[in-house]
Formats: C-alpha cells, sequence, structure tokens
C-alpha cells in the first residue's frame, strides 16, 4: 500500500510544470523563402507541459556576416542581453522582455506604448562615446545574449563575427533584413519577431503580433484585387541621389504584398524618374529631416515638376524607421501604406 501512495506521489509531482522564461508554445519558428531562419529544436512540448525547464534546449539558426546561417542552442533563456538598433529593442519590448534587456545602443526613442519600459533600460550612450558596443566593453559587462544589425558583427573594431560570441556560449542574433540588404522581405520581418519569440518562450506573443499585422496585408489584398496596380517610388534623396527602396527591400516588398507596383533601382536619378512617371512617391527621410523637407525635395525640383505624383498632390513623407528593418513597427508600415494607397483607415 505504502508502494502504491508514493507511486501516485512522485506522477503527480513530474506532472507539475516549472515556471520559465517564457510562455506556453508548442509551435516551431515558420517563415518562407530561401532566407528564412529555421528552428531546429526538437522540443515539441505544448499546454501545460511545455512550460520552464521543458522548454528549452532551442536552437536557432542565425546570420553570421558571410549571409551563412550558423546553428545557436539556447540552453536556457537569456537574462543580459546587449540589444542594438531600435527594431530589435522594440521587439524586445513588444514581447514583454524589457526585464532581459541589460543595455541598449543605437535606439534613441521608441513607439509610445514602450515608453516607459524604455526609459527604465541603461543606454551605451550614458556609458561610451561609440554610438555601437565595442567588443571589449561588452564582454566586461558578461551579457549571454548580443542581439543587433550585421553592421554591428561584421567589424573587428565593433563586435566581430558571432562566432567569436558562440565559443563563449554567448547568443546572438542578426536581423534578417540587415544581412539580406539585396534581397529583403515583409517575411524577414516576421522571421525576426518569430525568432526572437522562440529564442526567449515568447512564441504566443509573436505570433500574435505577426497575425494583427497580416491581416492588414490581406485588407490590402483584397483593396487591390481588380485593379491595375499603383505605380509607385520609394526613394530617399541625399545630394542629388536617390536611395531606391526597390521591390527586394523590406519596404518595396511590403507595397508589394499590398499590390502595389515598385518602381526603381539602385542609383536612379531625376530623368529616371520622369520617364517611369510614378503615380505616387514616398519620400523617406531620416530623424534630422522633417517631412515638410522630405515632400520639397520633390514638390520643388523643377525636374520633377512633370511626374504625377507631383502634379496630383501625392507626395508622401516616411520615416526611415518605418522603411528599413522596421520590426515591430512593421504593422505601422502597413497601415500607413494602406491609408496612402486605398484611403483605409
Amino acid at each position: 500500500m505504502k508502494k502504491k501512495i508514493l507511486a501516485l506521489m512522485m506522477a503527480a509531482i513530474m506532472a507539475v510544470g516549472l515556471a520559465g522564461c517564457g510562455n506556453d508554445t508548442g509551435t516551431s519558428s515558420e517563415t518562407s523563402g530561401e532566407t528564412s531562419v529555421v528552428d531546429s529544436t526538437s522540443n515539441t512540448n505544448s499546454g501545460e507541459e511545455n512550460e520552464g525547464s521543458n522548454y528549452y534546449p532551442v536552437t536557432v539558426e542565425v546570420y553570421n556576416t558571410s549571409q551563412e546561417l550558423v546553428p545557436y542552442t539556447f540552453e536556457k533563456c537569456p537574462e543580459k542581453t546587449l540589444v542594438y538598433g531600435r527594431n530589435n529593442v522594440e521587439i524586445m519590448l513588444a514581447l514583454g522582455l524589457g526585464d532581459k534587456i541589460m543595455m541598449i545602443a543605437d535606439c534613441g526613442s521608441v513607439l509610445p506604448e514602450y515608453q516607459e519600459e524604455f526609459e527604465k533600460i541603461p543606454q551605451l550612450k550614458d556609458h561610451q562615446d561609440v554610438g555601437y558596443f565595442v567588443r571589449e566593453y561588452a564582454m566586461s559587462l558578461e551579457p549571454d545574449m548580443v542581439i543587433g544589425w550585421r553592421s554591428l558583427f561584421e567589424m573587428d573594431d565593433r563586435m566581430g563575427d558571432v562566432e567569436f560570441w558562440h565559443e563563449r556560449n554567448i547568443g546572438t542574433y542578426t536581423s534578417i533584413n540587415s544581412v539580406l540588404k539585396d534581397n529583403q522581405s515583409l517575411e524577414n520581418e516576421y522571421a525576426d519577431i518569430r525568432n526572437i519569440g522562440k529564442i526567449y518562450n515568447k512564441v504566443d506573443e509573436a505570433e500574435a503580433i505577426i497575425s494583427a499585422i497580416e491581416a492588414d496585408v490581406a485588407k490590402g489584398k483584397e483593396a487591390a484585387a481588380g485593379n491595375d496596380p499603383q505605380r509607385i517610388l520609394i526613394a530617399e534623396k541625399w545630394e542629388g541621389e536617390y536611395d531606391i527602396y526597390h521591390s527586394k527591400t523590406a519596404a518595396g516588398d511590403i507595397a508589394t504584398q499590398l499590390g502595389a507596383e515598385v518602381l526603381g533601382e539602385k542609383g536612379w536619378t531625376d530623368e529616371q524618374i520622369v520617364e517611369s512617371n510614378p503615380e505616387v512617391i514616398f519620400a523617406v527621410h531620416v530623424s534630422s529631416v522633417s517631412d515638410e523637407e522630405a515632400i520639397a525635395l520633390y514638390t520643388e525640383n523643377p525636374a520633377l515638376a512633370s511626374v504625377d505624383a507631383v502634379k496630383n498632390g501625392r507626395v508622401y513623407p516616411v520615416v526611415y524607421s518605418l522603411a528599413y528593418t522596421p520590426g515591430v513597427r512593421t504593422g505601422e508600415t502597413v497601415k500607413f501604406f494602406l491609408q496612402t494607397l486605398y484611403g483605409i483607415e
């Protein structure tokens, strides 16, 4: 009888889930195309059985500076993360991971809904003069995770390649569209959200963010159906030259998936813009340039006076953070295109 009671007690103890780093999850990372980041973990538990110690280890493939996918296994949830770039900071905060951030760099502001939590996080500029993490200083902080753009890892005078950190049991994640600059996509933005959620056991939260964006993308597809696609140009002007956000950029792919025809290639000139005659121009600009100044670069350029977008008052300013590696701001980018292209609020 005592043996029976003991067996029942042991079974009950084993059924109890331990508290973990994030929420329950039974899904795996899913991205499409050659640019996907694949989660190769064998973790297949779900529901109550997939909490805490039952969730890890998790293996995620991340990009190195040679644009190669390399696997890294997270034995537990990272607790001391260095985060570079607004997109990555906002993804972390959107997933409720502010307490996992040790320090941030190259992020002066965030969306209003994350401001309160953002103000609690130490910023590199308060400790170092440079605007990016340097290997020696970063090592002195003893992080267990580093998240950033390719530019952070590709230079030896910054952080060096991801292998340096992996060899020291420090995880990394590199924003995909910062690596695949000539093959960016909306799906890659989803993958960043999805994979960071995977690493920190916040899969449900990540999928909720992605699902909301997908619902708005569907509105654009529906609005565009049966109509000729609007011919648009997304560009940033630099002293006479245009940085074109073509169809293989994040902003360009988002607009394409919403039913627009995205014009332009690298190195376009005024003459090529006139020849292509876009119906809509989106003037990308950094924070030091106002919306009005960005618009004026096109509307006050005599060479573009004959362009339909200029004649019809359809030149719209777009802040840089919505066009390049937008992260959770991808939802704002989609909404912006819905409003300007289709009048959908």
